[in-house]
């Protein structure tokens, strides 16, 4: 896997941008943020500098096949679920299941065990620090072998 699209709330954009670099760094993996990395996202620009209202010159279907180019383009789709209202990360998350990538859920807010979203992905982290800790290198021979029998909660499997 080189590279996920990176489904998260729009509010939540700044905060998740900061994150998703220093996870690109410690991983190798390239995320694929919608409102950062897509070309002809002026509107984000332009929300950011308060110059423009949230969907106020967005063509709904341009956006959305924009996005699903996009998750088509990845090998996989990251989506953080954080509590915040995101009708766009849900759609994400379902249309990448349908395409039959694999589908990895960040979810802080404790819905974890939501019949839906286990259904609809392939692996679900309680935090981004666990995402993190799942996709980067292993570096020590050693440990390799027994990492990934270990949950992110650090139990055994």
């Amino acid at each position: 896997m080189k590279s996920m699209y990176l489904a998260h709330p729009f509010d939540a954009r700044h905060w998740v941008r900061k994150w998703e670099l220093a996870f690109e760094k410690e991983t190798g993996l390239t995320l694929n943020n919608p409102f950062y990395d897509q070309p002809n996202r002026a509107d984000v620009e332009k929300i950011d500098a308060g110059r423009a209202e949230r969907y106020a010159e967005l063509i709904a279907s341009d956006l959305v096949r924009k996005d699903l180019r996009f998750i088509l383009a990845s090998d996989g789709v990251l989506a953080i679920i954080d509590g915040s209202t995101s009708y766009g990360t849900l759609m994400e998350i379902v249309y990448a299941h349908l395409y039959g990538l694999p589908v990895y859920l960040i979810i802080s807010n404790g819905h974890h065990d939501h019949p839906w979203l286990k259904y609809h992905s392939d692996k679900i982290f309680r935090s981004c620090e666990a995402a993190k800790r799942h996709f980067k290198p292993c570096t020590d021979a050693t440990l390799c072998p027994y990492i990934s029998s270990y949950t992110d909660d650090g139990a055994a499997t």
